[in-house]
């Protein structure tokens, strides 16, 4: 009689291993073996010692992240081979894990850059555990995630109020969660572990935007008196003037040296070409007379053109005792110059697409909002009319006999 044939057991090509650690915890890694090729991988994912107070829970949820990971590298593994694996365990990497490593990321960011992209991650995390999640890797994120991250926001709580309990934070701060959580899907994108940004593929009314009235500017009047009041410092007052006609941002500002700056083929004209640091895209912006009355040359091309003191809110505490001493009743900090010389350009005359190019816009749309701010101020403008031909005692005729007249 023939023997049963034993059942082959299927060795799987990942395996979670654990790692007894010196403080008591056990480390979780993978171990992947294909084809004579071995990789590991750590989780950072620890079980604590089971004496402690709920550890048994708290172990079964951290084991049952470990099993998703490993099932989502089994399915990647299959799809793309072992020679692939890199890129397998970044696109399957935990988007807290991708958050982290974006917040990190400190080269040519300001410090309040980076914490802007840390309160964003918190955020995130509350959401995950609003929704009873505690992993989600980055191949999960989709238009729905961020369909209901920004849903999340509308009522999320604001942790820095602490004298009101319960406020939630504001549209402009949502828009900036919005915004910087964007951020890193577009990096995301451009390091080959997303496809496609989802959060571009929503509808413009499901997102928070900002809105024209935040987006305070000097008019050309109040730009050239302000050119003639004494500022407590003329190097920030140079700066803020420079940036008013030729848009640039206080980052670029700080770092902007003659090794910049570059004569144009007509042999004249001269250009400023910067790599953004808020975009890392280059930029090249023609410089007016005016831009380049307030630059003062430097033996060295290397040395920074204007010497500025290293706090913003330091920079921003000058502009506004100048801005005060003008009698100009304005909250205008330096951000502000680059509002004003986007709302000159399209004053002016200049059209929509080409203002777009000289901010370093990456869709025109962000520069309409100035457009918006330029015609609500015509039509402002208009209505100054009235106040001089119509007497104090008559009443303006109302919207029905306007529309009478009109139809006739």
């Amino acid at each position: 009689m023939a023997r049963p044939k034993k059942s082959l057991k299927v060795k799987e090509p990942i395996r979670i291993r654990e790692r007894k650690l010196a403080d008591g915890n056990i480390s979780l890694y993978l171990d992947i073996y294909v084809k004579g090729t071995r990789k590991y991988e750590s989780l950072g994912l620890y079980l604590i010692p089971e004496s402690l107070p709920n550890a048994k829970a708290a172990n079964a949820r951290t084991r049952s992240i470990a099993e998703k990971i490993k099932s989502d590298r089994i399915i990647a593994l299959q799809d793309r081979g072992i020679k692939q694996w890199d890129k397998i365990k970044r696109s399957n990497m935990s988007l807290i894990e991708w958050l982290m490593q974006y917040e990190q990321d400190s080269f040519g960011f300001k410090p309040s850059t980076l914490k802007g992209r840390m309160d964003m991650r918190k955020k995130v995390e509350e959401y995950l555990e609003q929704k009873g999640l505690s992993y989600i890797g980055m191949n999960e994120i989709d238009q729905d995630f961020c369909r209901g991250f920004l849903r999340f926001l509308e009522t999320a709580k604001n942790s820095v109020a602490k004298k009101q309990e319960g406020r939630t934070i504001s549209k402009g701060c949502a828009h900036h969660h919005q915004a910087v959580l964007n951020g890193a899907l577009n990096k995301a994108v451009r390091e080959g572990i997303l496809q496609q940004n989802p959060m571009k593929m929503l509808d413009k009314r499901e997102k928070f935007q900002p809105s024209p009235e935040e987006r305070e500017f000097l008019t050309i009047e109040e730009l050239r008196n302000l050119m003639d009041v004494p500022c407590s410092n003329e190097q920030v007052k140079k700066a803020f003037i420079f940036s008013c006609f030729c848009g640039l941002r206080l980052s670029d500002v700080r770092t902007l040296t003659w090794n910049k700056i570059h004569k144009m083929p007509d042999g004249r004209t001269l250009y400023v070409h910067v790599f953004m640091q808020k975009t890392q895209k280059p930029l090249n912006v023609p410089l007016s007379g005016e831009a380049l009355k307030v630059l003062v040359e430097k033996e060295n091309p290397d040395e920074p053109i204007f010497k500025l003191p290293t706090s913003d809110a330091t920079i921003n505490y000058h502009i506004k005792k100048w801005v005060k001493n003008g009698h100009i009743d304005k909250t205008i900090s330096f951000h502000c110059s680059r509002h004003t010389f986007a709302t000159m350009m399209l004053t002016l005359g200049a059209d929509l697409y080409t203002t777009s190019k000289l901010l370093g816009h990456a869709n025109v749309t962000t520069t309409q909002i100035y457009s918006k701010i330029i015609d609500k101020k015509k039509v402002e403008t208009v209505n100054l009319v009235d106040n001089l031909f119509t007497s104090e005692t008559e009443e303006p005729a109302n919207q029905e006999e306007n529309e009478d007249r009109t139809a006739q």
